[in-house]
Order: C-alpha cells, then sequence, then structure tokens
C-alpha cells in the first residue's frame, strides 16, 4: 500500500492544527486511492494551555505523533526536525508538507498520488489553494517571482473557482509553501544542498528546507535547490481551503510586525544567497516600495519592523 506521511507545524494555534487533521483524516476515510496515512506534528514551543490542548486532542484521534519542540526555531526547523522524525518511524512514499491553518477537501491527496504516479519527472507538485470563502482562488499551484525588488505574484489568485478550467499551468518560480507535495525520492537525493549563511554553516541537522530564514522564502529556496531533470507543476484537483497568517498573526486586513520583519530579512538574505549582484539595487527599491506602500495604506505601525529588518541583516553582513 503507497504511504504518505505529512508533516504539520504548530504554534499557539492548536484550533487550525486540530481542524486541519481531522480533515486529512477525513480524506483519507474515503479516497479513491488505497493509502495509509501518518500525520507528523511538531509544536514549536507553544504556550503550555496549547500544547496541552494540542496532546489532548491527539489522543483521540489516529495515525497522529506529536512532537515537542524545546524552542520556536522557525518553519524550516521545525519541518526539519519533523521530517527526520518521519524518516525515523515511516517509510513513505510521498511527504505532504503542509500548513497548519488548511483545510483540506476530500480526495485532494488521492488527485496528488495520481498525479505523481502519472508524471515522475515532476519533484514538487503545488495545490488549488483557495480563499476563506471556498469561492476564490488563492494560489493556483505556484507564484511567480521579480528578484530586482524582490515582489511574487500567486497564479490564478482572485479568480472564481468556477473558473479554475480557463487558468493554464505555467512555468512557475515556486511552489506556494502552505502545501508542499513530495515524492519521497526528491527529499532524499534531489534536492542540492542548502546554501547556507555564515551564521547557519554549523548546523548539525540535514536541511531539507533551508535554516538561514526563519519565516517565508523557504519555498523559494527548494526550488532554486530542485535537480536538474525534475519539474514543478499544480495539480488542479488538490482543493485545499487556506486561512493565512495563522502563526504570525496576519490576515487580509492587519499584517502582523512579526510578518513584516521576517518576510523583509528573509528577501535580503534570499537575495544576498542567489542574486548577490542585485543586491545594491533591490535593497533601496524594496525599501522604498515598501515604505511608500506602507505609509499610503496608513500602516504606519510596520515601518519599524521593516527598518529593523534591514538593520539586522546589514549587522548579519558585517558580522560575517
Amino acid at each position: 500500500m503507497i504511504q504518505v506521511s505529512v508533516s504539520i507545524l504548530n504554534y499557539n494555534s492548536t484550533r487550525n492544527t486540530i481542524a486541519c487533521m481531522k480533515s486529512l483524516l477525513a480524506d483519507c476515510h474515503e479516497a479513491d486511492v488505497a493509502y495509509g496515512l501518518d500525520v507528523f506534528v511538531a509544536d514549536n514551543n507553544s504556550t503550555y494551555d496549547e500544547q496541552l490542548q494540542l496532546q489532548q486532542s491527539i489522543e483521540k484521534l489516529p495515525n497522529i505523533h506529536l512532537l515537542l519542540n524545546s524552542e520556536n526555531r522557525g518553519f524550516a526547523a521545525g519541518h526539519n526536525l519533523n521530517l527526520n522524525e518521519i524518516f525515523l518511524r515511516s517509510n513513505p512514499d510521498f511527504v505532504w508538507i503542509l500548513n497548519n491553518d488548511c483545510i483540506v477537501y476530500r480526495e485532494s491527496l488521492s488527485s496528488l498520488i495520481k498525479s505523481s504516479q502519472q508524471h515522475p519527472e515532476v519533484g514538487i507538485w503545488g495545490a488549488t489553494l483557495l480563499e476563506p470563502d471556498g469561492e476564490t482562488i488563492q494560489c493556483a499551484g505556484g507564484c511567480l517571482y521579480n528578484s530586482w525588488v524582490s515582489s511574487y505574484r500567486q497564479c490564478g489568485r482572485g479568480k472564481a473557482l468556477s473558473q479554475i478550467a480557463d487558468i493554464k499551468p505555467v512555468n512557475y518560480d515556486y511552489i506556494a509553501g502552505a502545501s508542499l507535495f513530495f515524492p519521497v525520492a526528491t527529499l532524499q537525493k534531489g534536492l542540492d544542498s542548502a546554501r547556507l549563511l555564515p551564521s547557519k554553516a554549523d548546523a548539525d541537522t540535514q536541511q531539507w528546507l533551508n535554516e538561514s530564514f526563519f519565516l517565508y522564502f523557504e519555498e523559494l529556496d527548494l526550488a532554486w535547490r530542485l535537480k536538474p531533470g525534475l519539474e514543478m507543476a499544480w495539480c488542479k484537483d488538490a482543493m485545499i481551503k487556506h486561512a493565512g497568517g495563522a502563526s504570525t498573526g496576519t490576515d487580509d486586513n492587519q499584517r502582523s510586525e512579526l510578518a513584516e520583519y521576517h518576510s523583509t530579512l528573509s528577501a535580503l538574505k534570499f537575495t544576498r544567497l542567489y542574486y548577490p549582484r542585485r543586491l545594491w539595487f533591490m535593497m533601496p527599491a524594496r525599501y522604498l516600495a515598501k515604505f511608500l506602500q506602507l505609509s499610503i495604506k496608513g500602516r504606519f505601525y510596520l515601518l519599524s519592523p521593516l527598518t529593523r529588518a534591514y538593520k539586522d541583516y546589514l549587522l548579519l553582513k558585517i558580522s560575517s
């Protein structure tokens, strides 16, 4: 039987995590493809009450494994610890890195499995991410990236779900990080080693995801490291409702300071690693564009984390 292992992170958003797990288990019971499912949840040092609620809920659900991390080391490190557990405790054919604020629609996982079996050349699969209303497309598989100003565009964003047949797959620059579905061979031998910033050069764990990034840009890094001969693709029939921003306090109307800080810091780090000759242009261009954007929208509270990210990046660059 086909075996699938799912990696989910939880950080002070247990309600979302429980809903996500239940949607996965419901899909498993009614799938038209026979597969075994194990869900590995890593808690990134949530509060005591959140961890207790998570433990009590997991005890009532089958095939759920819980890892309690002693500190919050971010998205990449949290999933790396979880992936290590997966390969120690199971022997999967596929691994799914899934955000905890996702609700998986019925038959989505079986659609991903069937697509993977039909297209062995694909190393990373994306899904159809929907807005919380369930009627609007958030992202059709992946995104396009402009490295000069570190901006991105989610393919298909804003289109009605009824228009999905009109959306054509493109050559994605990366797959949206809320749902990253891998044939296990991709994680075992399909990724080049992570390019590490000096502060991460002594990492003692395997970095499937690049721990140079605390939040954001991990999926772009994965796309860069995908070995020649492997592609990225969109599984249109894999439907996922994605709230977004559950662990960073972000929603469509109110971006959090944490999200602004780490998205900016990671953009600077990513450009340094992969587009160093464009850094001189990208740094001032991004800052000016963000400053104007935030000021026009009246989000002055985000100017401080934006500026702090630049300061911390420059200190990191000087120290290395």
